[in-house]
C-alpha cells in the first residue's frame, strides 16, 4: 500500500489532491512502525554475537556460492571454507584494551565484558565497541564493571576526564598507563595517552597474549587518507 500511494500522491500532488494517499502512506506505515516497536519489546527480540575476524565474510561467502552454484558432488567442497570460517570465527580475540580517538572513553574486556570508563558520553563508540564484543550491556550497565576492571588483563589503567582531573595528576607508577581527554598539566613517569597522541594515532586497541602486549592504532588500519595527512 505505501508505494502505490506514494505514486499516486505524486501524480495528484499538480491538483492539489495529494491528501487522501498520504493519509494511506501515514496509516500505512505507523502500521509497519508498530509492528517493528512491538517485536523489538518482546524478551530476547535482539541477541548479539562476536564480530568475526576479517577473514570470516570472504570464506563463509565463497563457501556457500560454491555449494549453491557449482554442479555435481564437487560441491560440497564448499563446505570446508564455511567450517574453516566457523572456526576462525570461533577463535577471534578481542581487544584486551580500547580507547577512543578522543580518549573520552577506555574500554577493558574482563570476564564480565568489556567495562567502560564512563556511564555517558561517546555513547556511539561505546555501543559499536559492546556490539562488536557481542555483548548486550548498556553503556551505563558496562560502565558499572569498570571498578572491578582497571587492573584487568596485566595491565593497571587510570582514565581521566577534565582538565582538572589532570591538573590534580602529578605521580604515578612508571607501569601504569594513564589515559586522558586533555593534555596532562604535569610530566609523568608513565605511559601517558592524551588527546595529542591519539591526534597521530587514531582510536587504539590493545592485544595482550601472555607477557606480550600489542598496541594497534586505527592509522595502522586505515593507512594515510587526505583527511588525516596533517
Amino acid at each position: 500500500l505505501v508505494m502505490p500511494a506514494a505514486v499516486v500522491a505524486v501524480l495528484l500532488m499538480p491538483l492539489g489532491l495529494e491528501a487522501p494517499a498520504l493519509w494511506v502512506m501515514d496509516a500505512t506505515l505507523r502500521w509497519i512502525l508498530g509492528v517493528a516497536h512491538w517485536v523489538s519489546a518482546l524478551d530476547g527480540a535482539r541477541g548479539t554475537v562476536l564480530s568475526p575476524d576479517i577473514a570470516v565474510l570472504p570464506l563463509l561467502a565463497f563457501g556457500a556460492v560454491f555449494v549453491i552454484l557449482w554442479q555435481g558432488r564437487a560441491r560440497y567442497a564448499g563446505v570446508a571454507p564455511v567450517l574453516c570460517a566457523f572456526v576462525i570465527w570461533f577463535q577471534t580475540e578481542r581487544p584486551a584494551v580500547l580507547i577512543s580517538e578522543t580518549g573520552s572513553l577506555v574500554g577493558i574486556l574482563d570476564e564480565k565484558g568489556r567495562a567502560l570508563s564512563n556511564a555517558r558520553g561517546s555513547g556511539f563508540v561505546a555501543a559499536n565497541w559492546l556490539e562488536n564484543d557481542g555483548d548486550p550491556a548498556t553503556q551505563d550497565k558496562a560502565a558499572a564493571r569498570w571498578d572491578e576492571a582497571q587492573a584487568a588483563n596485566g595491565i593497571s589503567l587510570i582514565a581521566l576526564r577534565g582538565k582538572r582531573a589532570a591538573k590534580g595528576l602529578t605521580d604515578c607508577n612508571s607501569d601504569q598507563w594513564i589515559i586522558l581527554n586533555v593534555e596532562p598539566a604535569n610530566d609523568l613517569p608513565c605511559t601517558v595517552i592524551s588527546p595529542l597522541t591519539l591526534k597521530e594515532t587514531g582510536a587504539l586497541a590493545v592485544y595482550i597474549t601472555g607477557s606480550e602486549t600489542k598496541v594497534i592504532s586505527a592509522r595502522q588500519r586505515t593507512g594515510q587518507r587526505l583527511w588525516n595527512t596533517r
